[in-house]
Parts: structure tokens; sequence; C-alpha cells
């Protein structure tokens, strides 16, 4: 009887410290994320001063942190990707991250713009453009953007944090040449993590 009291209280204090451990750990990524955001907003390549007030986000939530596979393709497809000036970029589909959300697997091919492998900076550079359920509702309806390099999806233990999803510059104002997510990165799902729609531009084009 005392040897099964014992016991007891050991798992009481191993479930008690698992979930403090639990919370801290959440707690240390809304915080990243908090600083992620913050570094967006302040570094914004088009929305500047007071402007950057309009700038929404969904909550954070580290359920759409996922772990996900790269499957490279043998043979990379080269193909013009669409953009929102109707001028198409050259862009190469060089394979795919597949993961698990809520129980879901989903697919979403990863590509790259043929323009950026020549420059030293963003020759590494890849990019999942993407549309789900809230495009057009509560995000924009263009769709969204992640940004990784080919050294970041390769790994075993890669993520894909759905919380630092964001707008493409034509969210914001006219004259840029954003890439629109090919159908097959529509995902049948709602992704509420990350960027909302611009606050300007849904008082300017929805209201």
């Amino acid at each position: 009887m005392i040897y099964s009291f014992k016991i007891a209280k050991f798992w009481l204090l191993a479930l008690v410290i698992c979930f403090c451990m639990n919370v801290q750990g959440q707690e240390n990524y809304k915080n990243t994320l908090k600083i992620f955001r913050k570094n967006y907003v302040q570094t914004h390549d088009v929305v500047k001063g007071d402007s950057t007030k309009f700038l929404k986000f969904f909550p954070i939530y580290e359920k759409y942190a996922v772990k996900a596979v790269f499957v490279k393709l043998e043979k990379p497809i080269e193909f013009k990707i669409p953009t929102s000036s109707g001028k198409a970029k050259e862009a190469i589909k060089i394979g795919s991250l597949s993961f698990n959300l809520e129980g879901k697997d989903y697919v979403l091919s990863v590509y790259q713009l043929k323009a950026l492998l020549t420059t030293e900076k963003y020759h590494d550079y890849v990019f999942m453009p993407f549309t789900d359920l809230t495009s057009g509702l509560k995000s924009y309806g263009g769709g969204r953007y992640l940004d990784f390099t080919l050294s970041e999806i390769t790994k075993s233990n890669f993520i894909i944090d759905f919380n630092k999803a964001y707008n493409p510059s034509c969210m914001y104002a006219e004259g840029f040449n954003c890439p629109i997510p090919p159908r097959e990165n529509d995902l049948l799902v709602k992704i509420k993590s990350g960027e909302k729609i611009y606050s300007l531009y849904y008082k300017k084009h929805i209201e």
C-alpha cells in the first residue's frame, strides 16, 4: 500500500513537471513568434510608418507548426507561373512538402523563381505559395507565401510554421508581379494562422 502511494505520488509529480514544461515551451514559442512578427512589421518592404498598424495577424497557435517531409523531384519541372500583373515568371517546381495537420495529410509543392537562381543572396531560396479556405475571407484571396532555403527543407526535423505565412507585396500596392499559387497548392482546410487581410485593402476593395 505504501509502495503504491509512493508510485502514485511519483507519477503525479511527473505529470505536473511535464505540464509546467509544456506550458513554458508554449510561452517560449509564442514569445519567439511575437519577436518574429515585430521584426516583420518594422522591416516591411511596402507598408511603412503609421500604416503598419493595419497589418493584422491570426492568433499564434503552435498546432500550425507542423513537421514536414520534403520529396525532391528527380527532374525539376520548368514552367511559367502567373502573377498578379498578368506577366508570367519563369519558375521551377523542385518537389513537395508533405505534412499532417489535425489528423489529415496534405501536400504542398515547392518552387524556385529562375530569376533568383543567378543571385548570390537568394540562389538557395525556395517558396511555397498557397491558398486555403480562409482566402478571400479572413486572409488575402490571392494567397499567402512561406519562404525557406533548400538546406532547411531537406533536414529530417524540418517544420512548416504557418504562423509565419505572409501576404505578397501586391496586397499592399500596385506595380508588383506577385506569383499566384498554382491550383495544386490550394488547401481544402482553414489555415487560421499567419497574416490576415491588410485592413486598408479590406476597406478599399471589400467594404
